[in-house]
């Protein structure tokens, strides 16, 4: 597999999200962290694009717009004020989560900026209120070592957090608003990356670097990647809000693979001597043709008083059951769009004649008795058929021409949220360039060079550098990275300069204590001075590792009792005191 991503020009940068542990929020003084499930009061919104300070619109804003969405934020009055509202402006930022900002640019390498610009970033889906997302530049051009090479930082950013997504179900959106404002960082890589599993191992090692300041948030939701796939004759894909490290070589291996089926389509195109110009199309409506179909979706559609509508494209047969992913088509692309933008996203959302779903005998067969009377399709054609409010269908068959008319360029720039099995969907057009724009509303936050240089000399030593020591300390390879990221450093180094056996080290802090924490057997009161103890005792007495696991569990359990008494009871089978 890595040689045939090398074949294809493999290429991956990321974009990762870390929210930071600090007491408020990042441009107001809500708390931090603190997540509700009521709320309190309900704001409905609805979203327009703004002109760039270019002048021109953002693709991606547009897109956003066609969609008509109404926004349902759901307020709770102890994580948000009217700030956030956009009904107040920013108050100065948080300093707190400036110095943290500042300690993860230096630990990547960057260059402090002196002066940091706050700007504004468009996001017309509806995760942020103010319809622009507040941020900033702190560090530039950083890099990490990384094995033999080194991953190369960008830049690194503080901003503000989005919403929650509660639900979204078609022109309808909802969010919880207890996580925005929250301030996070963005640490922007080039594209280093070159095959799938270093780009899962790449953002492994970051999320270390940065968990080892002990200032970052922990959990599900609190580090989110945005991961930039391309391969040679490809576009820059994003994959939105991969939240596990573990997921990305997956999704980037088979966004890797779709790219190289969407050029093979462009082939095809070239090959059957289709261009944008001569493609012939016709789209109509089939309401009345297909009120009597036994199709349970176009069936419902009648008795809800929706629409059906066609479009034909002649010569394109057979592209679109083109594979493109595992389990998807190239109909899957077509009904990407049409569920986000024109919001039928109940699926099935489309029908086409390259592959119908099969019907029982008694069925009408759609291909042959419904779609040639008026569509006229005949075998070197493709019908496609999509149902619902009348506007929505009209706004489908254009994305439909649109996203058909796209596959003559091969790869088209969009955002792609990650789905189960390392597949992915459409979720938006990529953004440009245009939806940045400065924000007037905050000043510009000088970075005095003193206050760099005291962090600087508090900087936590760099994960990196601890696993390579503990290595050469003769700790077991298999607990260097979770050691590394512990608060046992200063006790190895101590045992180690004593003398003790490195392998029983790694295996009592290391394997021991992971395997009893996934039983629920948290050991993190345990003192210093204590594992200290226990290990010389082991050591010492050369005790089998069958009685550790005992020994471990013991020394959390009975905090009051001497480590020799816990030695005792273990391997010598001295009943334990109830």
């Amino acid at each position: 597999m890595t040689d045939e991503m090398k074949k294809l020009g493999f290429k991956c940068g990321m974009e990762i999200h870390q929210q930071l542990l600090t007491e408020k929020k990042l441009f107001c003084r809500c708390p931090a962290g603190l997540y509700s499930t009521d709320h309190h009061a309900e704001v409905l919104r609805h979203m327009r694009p703004t002109l760039s300070e270019m002048g021109v619109y953002d693709g991606c804003a547009l897109m956003e717009f066609k969609t008509k969405k109404d926004i349902l934020y759901l307020l709770n009055k102890k994580t948000v004020c009217t700030y956030e509202m956009d009904d107040t402006p920013p108050f100065p930022i948080n300093q707190q989560a400036l110095d943290v900002a500042i300690e993860i640019a230096l630990l990547t390498g960057c260059s402090i900026v002196d002066e940091m610009h706050i700007a504004r970033k468009q996001y017309l889906d509806g995760s942020i209120p103010t319809g622009f997302q507040r941020t900033g530049i702190v560090g530039i051009n950083g890099s990490i070592p990384f094995g033999n090479k080194k991953i190369e930082v960008t830049q690194l950013s503080i901003e503000e957090d989005s919403c929650r997504e509660r639900s979204d179900d078609k022109h309808l959106i909802k969010f919880r608003t207890d996580r925005l404002g929250m301030p996070l960082i963005e640490v922007v890589t080039d594209a280093c990356f070159k095959t799938p599993e270093e780009a899962g191992e790449g953002v492994r090692h970051i999320g270390r670097l940065l968990r080892a300041t002990g200032h970052v948030r922990r959990g599900l939701g609190a580090v989110r990647q945005d991961v930039n796939v391309s391969i040679e004759g490809g576009s820059r894909v994003e994959i939105k809000g991969v939240p596990r490290y573990q997921l990305i070589p997956a999704l980037t291996r088979n966004e890797a693979l779709r790219q190289k089926a969407l050029l093979d389509i462009r082939k095809e195109l070239k090959k059957r001597k289709l261009t944008k110009d001569n493609l012939k199309f016709f789209d109509c409506d089939l309401t009345d043709e297909l009120k009597n179909s036994a199709s349970p979706p176009l069936r419902d559609a009648i008795r809800n008083g929706h629409r059906i509508r066609g479009i034909k494209f002649e010569k394109l047969s057979g592209i679109l059951r083109h594979p493109t992913q595992p389990g998807k088509t190239f109909a899957s692309e077509l009904a990407g769009r049409v569920r986000v933008i024109a919001c039928l996203d109940e699926i099935p959302n489309i029908y086409h004649t390259d592959s119908y779903p099969e019907y029982p005998r008694n069925h009408i067969d759609l291909k042959t008795l419904r779609l040639s009377l008026k569509l006229n399709c005949d075998d070197s054609d493709v019908g496609i058929v999509v149902w619902g409010p009348d506007a929505d269908t009209v706004t489908a068959i254009n994305e439909i021409r649109n996203r058909i008319f796209e596959a003559f360029d091969g790869v088209p720039c969009e955002t792609r949220q990650s789905l189960r099995n390392g597949l992915s969907d459409f979720e938006r057009i990529l953004p440009g360039a245009d939806r940045m724009y400065p924000d007037t509303d905050h000043p510009p936050v000088r970075i005095a060079n003193d206050r760099v240089l005291k962090i600087k000399d508090a900087l936590p030593e760099p994960t990196y550098e601890v696993e390579k020591r503990l290595e050469e300390h003769g700790v077991p390879k298999d607990t260097l990275k979770s050691l590394a990221i512990s608060d046992y450093i200063a006790l190895i180094d101590k045992l180690h300069k004593e003398g003790r056996d490195m392998k029983l080290v790694g295996r009592i802090l290391g394997q021991t204590v992971r395997s009893l924490k996934r039983q629920g057997v948290e050991s993190d009161k345990v003192t210093g001075d204590r594992w200290a103890e226990l290990i010389t005792a082991c050591d010492e007495k050369k005790i089998p590792s069958k009685h550790i696991e005992g020994l471990v569990t013991n020394l959390v359990a009975y905090p009051e009792r001497s480590v020799e008494d816990i030695v005792l009871s273990v391997c010598e089978k001295i009943p334990a005191p109830s």
